[in-house]
């Protein structure tokens, strides 16, 4: 995951920018206008569609916080733009993704493993982490609670 990934989220995006900036890149976002996004440590670059010339925006970390470039007339102004906005929610959005796919990897891995070792291999990351065992426990009676309320 990106260093920019780790700082900027949906909220932390919204409250920077305000929210009509932020709902006028998500429509941009949703319109499938951007192009490409390529995350590099601290930067997102991308490229956006617009009636004319596609957009180059750049996003970056900085020791005083977010640098945003974009070729439109607001960035060139040095403002945030809905392009800034609609790149990152393309790349907080494949970043969803990502994560998603590799769950159901783990999905299908863990219903490949016999229930014994299954059990075993649980039992010894729980005592490892207490935090774990502790949501390990309540998964286990949540489920079980279930399993109770459909009997009657």
């Amino acid at each position: 995951m990106s260093e920019i990934a780790n700082v900027l989220h949906r909220g932390t995006l919204a409250a920077i920018v305000g929210s009509s900036l932020f709902e006028r890149g998500q429509q941009v976002f949703a319109e499938g206008r951007v192009e490409k996004v390529i995350a590099d440590g601290g930067e997102l670059k991308g490229v956006v569609k617009s009636d004319g010339a596609p957009y180059q925006v750049r996003i970056s970390m900085r020791e005083d916080g977010l640098g945003y470039e974009c070729t439109c007339p607001h960035g060139q102004r040095r403002q945030f733009c809905k392009h800034t906005v609609a790149i990152t929610l393309y790349h907080l959005e494949a970043q969803r993704k990502e994560a998603e796919a590799g769950l159901g990897v783990l999905q299908q891995a863990l219903l490949a493993i016999p229930q014994e070792s299954l059990v075993s291999g649980l039992i010894g990351l729980a005592k490892t982490d207490p935090e774990w065992a502790d949501a390990l426990k309540r998964l286990c009676l949540d489920v079980l609670e279930r399993g109770r309320t459909r009997d009657f």
